[in-house]
């Protein structure tokens, strides 16, 4: 393998790995969560319990310190994808700008998660939590895709002597529109749902797959329970609506038409694994089961809206080794 490809492959690979560790990062946080650890550590950061390493180990110190670890390693993670990446396809703007947002977001996730457990933050904020945690999934699954696919059109532009775009024509206008504005719609769904969760509310909803819980259940229970549903409903119409869309256009943009497949599914999967809550009076493994599947729909319905942005198209320096150079010949040998 060239040499040139070899860093394309090491980015590829460092991109899969901070994908990776943010979704251990945030399954740890709801474990956090759920089982009542985000203070295993006490009122403390950066220390635990007054000490770098802790000695004493109850379980909700191990969730809360496993927890506080797997972040300086995502954060080194992002920092090398942002360095390497940054270097290799800064021809590609997207790429260097999709870096920065995911350095951002995961520090942002830090640094509530550490006034949560300083400060004893209200559920709003614990749920506002949740959401950037999202957001720092998908960004980071988002920079991945993207180092993927400049890679496949990489050595492709020298031909043109032009930076390839990594997306294709521009979609119908009113396939943009679906899947941008369901972006804030399941985002504020999201937050309603972390709500519920942060305020142990859950618990106390009943029937599948309508709402059966007395109107006077506590904790206003029986409207977030309806709030909640009939806004999932809509939901699952809404990616109906994107998947008919993107079944017109998929000769010629089968990216969106396989992404909204995959949004499809989840989306039923998230109705699956919500019937599994509220059957289960809201286990962990349910607890889980929901929160990852709504961590990939809303992953994948950002990939969408992503797609249909406009390509930036830049004239090429030096900064790829043209196939058949002098360098590259140097570089196979």
């Amino acid at each position: 393998m060239p040499r040139t490809r070899r860093w394309g492959l090491v980015a590829f690979v460092l991109g899969i790995l901070a994908t990776i560790q943010t979704l251990i990062v945030n399954t740890m946080g709801f474990i956090d969560a759920d089982t009542g650890s985000a203070f295993g550590c006490g009122h403390q950061w950066l220390t635990c319990n007054g000490q770098w390493i802790p000695t004493a180990w109850a379980l909700t110190t191990l969730i809360e310190f496993s927890h506080r670890v797997g972040v300086p390693i995502l954060t080194m993670l992002l920092l090398a994808v942002a360095l390497l990446a940054g270097i290799r396809y800064r021809k590609w703007i997207e790429i260097p700008i999709l870096a920065a947002i995911s350095l951002f977001f995961v520090l942002l996730e830090a640094f509530l998660g550490a006034m949560a457990v300083v400060f004893e933050e209200p559920p709003a904020v614990i749920a506002t939590h949740f959401g950037v945690s999202l957001l720092a999934f998908s960004s980071v699954l988002l920079l991945t895709v993207n180092i993927w696919r400049a890679e496949r059109v990489r050595q492709a532009s020298y031909e043109e002597q032009a930076a390839l775009p990594l997306r294709s024509e521009l979609p119908q206008r009113g396939f943009r529109l679906l899947v941008w504005l369901v972006l804030p719609y399941i985002y504020l769904e999201m937050y309603l749902g972390a709500f519920i969760s942060s305020t142990n509310t859950g618990v106390d909803f009943r029937g599948i797959p309508i709402p059966t819980e007395r109107i006077n259940a506590p904790h206003f229970a029986f409207f977030l329970d309806w709030m909640h549903r009939s806004s999932a409903l809509i939901l699952v119409l809404w990616i109906l609506a994107i998947f008919a869309q993107a079944l017109n256009m998929r000769r010629q943009r089968l990216d969106l038409f396989r992404g909204s497949v995959i949004a499809l599914v989840f989306v039923g999967l998230q109705a699956l694994s919500g019937f599994y809550l509220v059957a289960s009076h809201v286990t962990l493994l349910a607890f889980l089961s929901h929160v990852t599947v709504v961590t990939g729909l809303f992953g994948i319905l950002c990939f969408l809206a992503f797609q249909t942005l406009p390509s930036v198209k830049r004239e090429l320096t030096d900064q790829l080794t043209p196939p058949g150079s002098a360098r590259d010949k140097r570089s196979r040998t």
